[in-house]
């Protein structure tokens, strides 16, 4: 499945940017108040997970495909593509999952998981991100999977 983002005009290209920019800078403001960080050349592990200095880093907020799923392979090498010998920064949460540490990661003032969607590898994962990366997703984006824990609980 190739789901890759073209867009249609130069205006809705810079509006997106903007807006990952935007998200890039909103983002680091917070790590300033979180002193969990990790800093380091970074490694795809999938889509969604990478690693630094050792550290798995799941990426906070984001759903992209997993690695036997349609579009797996492809988040993956657009992961490695985004990540290739450049310096990564994640703001940890200090949660867990499945031996991951949880985060936020940018190149600079861009935010990784952003740009993955904004490429249309990877989904806004609502019930993580609250919603921030919605409006990065493009129509192809949209017939990615989306896991059940992205969906937000009801309650009973």
């Amino acid at each position: 499945m190739q789901s890759k983002i073209k867009p249609t005009n130069k205006q809705n290209f810079f509006k997106k940017l903007f807006i990952l920019l935007y998200f890039g800078f909103i983002s680091i403001n917070c790590v300033r108040a979180n002193p969990i960080t990790l800093e380091g050349v970074g490694s795809a592990i999938d889509g969604d997970t990478i690693t630094i200095n050792n550290y798995k880093v799941r990426l906070n907020g984001i759903a992209a495909p997993e690695l036997n799923e349609e579009g797996g392979n492809e988040a993956k090498q657009a992961m490695r593509k985004i990540l290739e010998n450049r310096t990564i920064k994640c703001s940890l949460s200090g949660r867990k999952s499945y031996e991951r540490y949880i985060g936020v990661c940018w190149i600079g003032a861009v935010d990784v998981g952003a740009l993955l969607i904004l490429q249309g590898f990877a989904r806004d994962c609502f019930r993580y991100s609250g919603g921030r990366y919605s409006a990065l997703e493009s129509k192809p984006a949209r017939y990615l999977p989306l896991p059940q824990y992205c969906l937000a609980r009801t309650q009973n």
